[in-house]
């Protein structure tokens, strides 16, 4: 096996980093997925007078907000991170890049730590200012697990940015690229727990009986959508009303918060390293 394979050299990552967060801030197409990002934040906070419920509260505010942003998020993740390498790639400007002391893996690893400064910064930004219009429009009360919600909702985007660039380090083919793309959000985000579904009634020959009672790994299989694992880790922290299949008293005992951490660290780091493995030996 070669050198690489047993030690990956991370040289330059942090200019790399720096580098790209520079150019990234200059980019129109990254500034207006940015300031969705914010907007829709803020938005919410005042627009929630209008769609809640009667009875107004930071908790129906929190409940809102989480679910807006858990369709909104992996859409902006995923675009940050879908041409970042192989837009430097085509251009001939990795090539720049790599004279200087840094290695392949610095560089994706400094992309991947760049696109996700970027959007925290948008989160936070966005999610402090909404929730301190919150708190003023509909009280306080569970303001005190608010920055539990920031928290878990970083990293959330971190697992779409982390997809996002690794299919930007397979191929520099922008069709290809487009495709995976939306083909990720669509089955991550859109499809899972109805393809969950259609395997159970498939492996049982479509007796629908078996939905009132599922096995317990259709919960487990459920849960391997990043999606999914961040509504349990709303629901577990922070008590907002979703994902309560997991927290029910039929629910198996292995099934917790800390499954959903480690199922959005996977998603965060797999088709980086995945995409690592594919970049060190491409022609560039």
């Amino acid at each position: 096996m070669s050198e690489w394979g047993w030690r990956i050299d991370t040289t330059g990552w942090q200019s790399v980093a720096r580098t790209d967060a520079r150019r990234a801030r200059r980019t129109p197409t990254i500034l207006v997925l940015l300031s969705i990002t914010i907007i829709t934040s803020i938005g919410y906070s005042i627009a929630y007078t209008y769609v809640g419920p009667s009875e107004l509260t930071f908790m129906g505010f929190l409940d809102g907000i989480t679910t807006l942003l858990s369709f909104i998020i992996p859409a902006i993740g995923l675009l940050l991170g879908y041409k970042s390498v192989a837009h430097a790639r085509n251009t001939g400007s990795i090539l720049l890049a790599l004279s200087f002391p840094q290695s392949r893996a610095g560089l994706i690893i400094g992309t991947v730590v760049s696109r996700w400064a970027l959007l925290v910064g948008a989160i936070s930004a966005g999610l402090t200012l909404s929730g301190a219009i919150a708190a003023i429009l509909y009280g306080t009360n569970g303001i005190v697990a608010y920055p539990l919600v920031i928290l878990m909702t970083l990293l959330y985007s971190a697992a779409f940015i982390g997809i996002g660039v690794g299919i930007s380090t397979l191929t520099t083919s922008e069709r290809w690229i487009t495709l995976s793309t939306f083909g990720s959000y669509f089955l991550l985000v859109i499809i899972w727990d109805g393809l969950t579904t259609a395997i159970l009634l498939i492996l049982h020959r479509f007796n629908f009986n078996i939905l009132a009672s599922p096995p317990d790994w259709t919960l487990l299989f459920q849960l391997l959508s990043p999606e999914s694992s961040y509504n349990l880790l709303l629901r577990s922290s922070v008590g907002i009303d979703v994902a309560g299949e997991y927290v029910a008293n039929t629910a198996p005992t292995y099934i917790g918060w800390w499954i959903a951490v480690g199922v959005l660290i996977i998603w965060t780091s797999l088709p980086v390293i995945f995409g690592f493995y594919r970049f060190q030996t491409a022609d560039l």
